[in-house]
């Protein structure tokens, strides 16, 4: 009877030890939220940048419009993973904003854009490019300015403004030297 009983306590052992390795690996993988973790002294927060709205069918995108795209260095936001990701009207929308925003600041900047350090211009064409695609009115002018092969300079309106207001917060115009 002693055989039979430790024979039966030890299965129990065995197979409560092959349970515990069975499912230490669902602990290891399964998802957390991060811990906030507090910024260091002097570093600024990451901005929530404002996101475009989904149109069209999503995977869409045309290798040309990709290949465009990764000539840009375009990188895709979420819910996006890949460049692939993109409608073919959501990658047409980037394209068009990129030029769009590429115009208004070259219209708002006199040109002087060109010698900016190249990080402050991406700062500033990064955060038009967002205001461009997430706010309706602007998108609708960008894409219809884009869509009529219009060159420079650009028709200023309301509209406009908006984006005359990014680039303003980036970049302040030189003053003329006074004449004594």
């Amino acid at each position: 009877m002693r055989a039979i009983i430790g024979t039966i306590l030890g299965l129990v052992r065995w197979l409560g030890a092959l349970a515990l390795r069975l499912l230490t690996p669902w602990r290891w993988f399964r998802r957390r939220q991060p811990a906030a973790v507090p910024a260091p002294a002097g570093a600024q927060a990451e901005e929530d940048w404002p996101e475009m709205p989904r149109i069209g069918k999503p995977g869409s995108a045309t290798d040309e419009q990709v290949e465009a795209l990764m000539e840009l260095r375009v990188v895709p936001a979420p819910p996006c993973r890949d460049l692939h990701d993109y409608s073919a009207e959501e990658a047409q929308a980037i394209l068009d904003a990129i030029a769009f925003a590429r115009a208004v600041t070259a219209q708002v900047t006199g040109g002087e854009d060109e010698d900016a350090p190249p990080e402050a211009l991406t700062a500033l064409l990064n955060e038009l490019l967002a205001e461009t695609l997430a706010d309706a009115e602007l998108r609708a002018f960008a894409l219809r300015w884009a869509k009529s092969g219009a060159s420079m300079p650009i028709r200023e309106n309301t509209t406009f403004e908006k984006a005359r207001a990014v680039v303003l917060r980036h970049w302040q115009p030189h003053e003329a030297p006074a004449s004594t």
